[in-house]
C-alpha cells in the first residue's frame, strides 16, 4: 500500500466508501420493515402479505451484503496482493500488442467478476425467490441464461473494448472519438436487442386474435402509438412476477406482454399499464434518457482521458507503465462514488418521468382507477417495501413508492 499515491487513496477510499455507503442505505431500508403501513395502503399490505415482505426483502438483502461483501474483500486481496500488475505482465509476455493485449485483460476480468457473481445469482434465484414462490427457473434455463450472457460479452463486448483500447493508444482525440463510436454503439443496441438479442433468452408468441388485443390496438390507435406487433412473453419460465415493455423504436414497435401479466390482471388494469409505457414515449422520455446516458458516458470518457496520461495511476495498482486495457478495468474502480453521484440525477429524472407517465394514462384511461389497480397488485404480488427509506429511494429507485404514485394519481 502506497499511501503517499493520491490515486492510491482515491481508490481505496472509493471502493471502501461505497460499500458502507449501501450498506447503511440498506440497514434503514430495513429498519422501516416494522412500520405501520400508511391507511391508504393497508388494503394492499394486510398482516399476512407484511410478514411475507418482511422475510423476503430480509432474505434478498442477505444475499446482497454476502455478494458484496465477498467482491470487496476478492478486490482487496487481488490488488493488495499485486494481481493486477501480475495478470499484466503474463499477458505482455504473450507478445501480441498493447490493444489485443489490453482487451484480453478486459477479458480475464469479465469472467472473473461473472464467476464470482454466479454462486450468489444462483442463491438469490434458487434460494431467496424459490423460497417465496417467485422463481420458475430451472438449473439448465439459469446455466443457460449466463452462457448466453457470456457468449454474448465476447461476440459484442469485447470488439467493442477493441476499439475503445485502441483509439486510447493511438489517438489525441481518443475520449471524443470513443464517446461517438459507442453513442454509435448504443443506438445499434437499441435496435438490435428487441429482435436478436432479446429472442435469445425469451419466447415471443403473436398475441391472439380476441377481445385484449382488440382493445390494446385500439387503444394504440386512439393514443396515435403506431404497433407492428403485440407479443405474449414467457416470462413464467423464469419469474412468477408480471411485466410489460415496449420493444424498438420509429414506426415498427413490439408490445410485450408476460403472460403473468395476463394471468393475474383485468383487461382494463393491463390497458392502463400499456397506457403509461405509451405515455413514456409520448413525454419523450426516450431521447431524454439517452441524452443523459451519452452525457455521463463523454464525462466518464474525459475523465478516463486524463486518467490513462497518468502513470501514478496505474502505479497506484502495482502496474507499470500505462496500458490502456487495464487502464478501463482500473478506472473503473476508481469512478464508483462518482457513479453514484452521477447516477443521482438519472434516477431523479426517472422518477419524475414515472409521473408524467402515470398522469398521462390517467387521461388515456379516462381516470386513475384501472392503473391505481393495477400498481396496488403489482406491488403486493412483488412483495415491494411498502415505504422505503428516502435516501434508499434517492440513491437507487427509478420509480417512486407506490404511496407517493397513488396520491399523484388521485390528486391529478
Amino acid at each position: 500500500m502506497n499511501l503517499s499515491n493520491p490515486w492510491f487513496v482515491a481508490a481505496l477510499a472509493a471502493v471502501l466508501g461505497v460499500f458502507h455507503l449501501e450498506l447503511v442505505v440498506r440497514l434503514l431500508n430495513l429498519a422501516r420493515l416494522g412500520r405501520p403501513v400508511p391507511p391508504e395502503l393497508e388494503d394492499t399490505y394486510p398482516e399476512e402479505t407484511r410478514e411475507k415482505l418482511q422475510a423476503y426483502i430480509s432474505d434478498g438483502a442477505r444475499v446482497d451484503v454476502m455478494r458484496e461483501a465477498t467482491g470487496l474483500a476478492a478486490l482487496l486481496l487481488f490488488w493488495w496482493c499485486g494481481g493486477f500488475g501480475t495478470l499484466q505482465a503474463e499477458v505482455n509476455l504473450l507478445g501480441w500488442g498493447p490493444v489485443t493485449s489490453g482487451v484480453i485483460v478486459i477479458a480475464v476480468m469479465m469472467l472473473a467478476q461473472s464467476l464470482l457473481g454466479l454462486p450468489f445469482a444462483a442463491w438469490d434465484t434458487f434460494g431467496v425467490e424459490e423460497r417465496h414462490g417467485f422463481n420458475r427457473m430451472t438449473w439448465r434455463t439459469f446455466a443457460g441464461d449466463h452462457l448466453k450472457s457470456l457468449a454474448l460479452m465476447a461476440v459484442l463486448g469485447l470488439p467493442a473494448a477493441w476499439v475503445v483500447v485502441w483509439l486510447f493508444h493511438h489517438e489525441p482525440l481518443a475520449p471524443l472519438h470513443a464517446w461517438l463510436f459507442l453513442a454509435a454503439v448504443s443506438v445499434l443496441m437499441t435496435w438490435l436487442a428487441p429482435r436478436v438479442l432479446m429472442p435469445l433468452f425469451l419466447k415471443f408468441t403473436p398475441l391472439e386474435a380476441g377481445p385484449l388485443r382488440e382493445a390494446i390496438l385500439e387503444l394504440a390507435g386512439r393514443l396515435q402509438f403506431p404497433v407492428q406487433e403485440v407479443s405474449i412473453v414467457d416470462g413464467s419460465r423464469r419469474s412468477s412476477k408480471a411485466n410489460a415493455f415496449f420493444a424498438g423504436f420509429g414506426r415498427t414497435r413490439r408490445i410485450a406482454l408476460f403472460d403473468t401479466l395476463l394471468q393475474n390482471h383485468g383487461q382494463e388494469e393491463i390497458l392502463a399499464i400499456l397506457a403509461h409505457e405509451i405515455g413514456h414515449n409520448k413525454c419523450r422520455h426516450v431521447p431524454v434518457n439517452l441524452a443523459l446516458g451519452l452525457a455521463e458516458m463523454g464525462l466518464m470518457l474525459a475523465l478516463l482521458g486524463w486518467a490513462l496520461k497518468s502513470p501514478d495511476f496505474f502505479a497506484a495498482f502495482g502496474v507499470r507503465g500505462t496500458p490502456a486495457g487495464m487502464g478501463l478495468v482500473l478506472f473503473g474502480i476508481l469512478y464508483q462514488p462518482l457513479g453514484v453521484l452521477t447516477g443521482l440525477l438519472g434516477l431523479a429524472v426517472s422518477r419524475r418521468h414515472e409521473f408524467q407517465a402515470d398522469a398521462y394514462a390517467r387521461r388515456a384511461m379516462g381516470g386513475g382507477r384501472p392503473l391505481m389497480d393495477s400498481l396496488r397488485k403489482l406491488s403486493h404480488d412483488h412483495l415491494s417495501h411498502p415505504q422505503p427509506h428516502p435516501l434508499a429511494v434517492w440513491l437507487h429507485y427509478s420509480h417512486p413508492p407506490l404511496a407517493e404514485r397513488l396520491a399523484a394519481l388521485n390528486r391529478d
